[in-house]
């Protein structure tokens, strides 16, 4: 291969951290930080799901949940609360200050993809989206045992 700046890989971490940082910003800008909306979008489809369900969902590690809900919780938008059947798990619920949350995070979230597909045909959307998919899986099926998780 030729310069590194021309690899693939580098491009990605290239998207990658652009992305990030504009999901920062606009997050920030509705009081939520990383992973919060991605939880919030999670519990909107189907509140009450366990931390680890939530960590298993987002493929994430269980401290970075941890310590994403407990913000949330110290900010109103959402509450745990022990599992009725077994006192060991914790549920997430959102509170009405987190559903209210969802419509702001949504459009943020649509924003920025509108941003960063700005001049893409809905065909190229389509394959971007499924070669994306595909490289994911090609590395998930590469990590072998290893978890995954980010």
């Amino acid at each position: 291969m030729g310069h590194f700046e021309e690899d693939i890989g580098y491009a990605l971490i290239h998207l990658v951290k652009k992305h990030r940082i504009l999901a920062e910003e606009a997050l920030s800008s509705i009081g939520l930080h990383i992973a919060q909306d991605l939880i919030l979008f999670l519990l909107r489809e189907e509140d009450g799901l366990s931390q680890s369900q939530l960590a298993s969902r987002l493929k994430l590690e269980l401290p970075t949940v941890t310590k994403s809900i407990q913000r949330m919780e110290q900010g109103g938008i959402v509450v745990r609360s022990r599992d009725e059947q077994d006192s060991r798990i914790s549920r997430v619920y959102l509170t009405e200050e987190g559903q209210k949350l969802y419509e702001p995070a949504n459009r943020q979230w649509n924003s920025l993809e509108q941003r960063m597909l700005a001049d893409f045909s809905i065909e190229e959307r389509e394959t971007f989206h499924r070669l994306i998919r595909k490289a994911s899986s090609n590395l998930e099926q590469a990590s072998g045992a290893r978890s995954g998780k980010l």
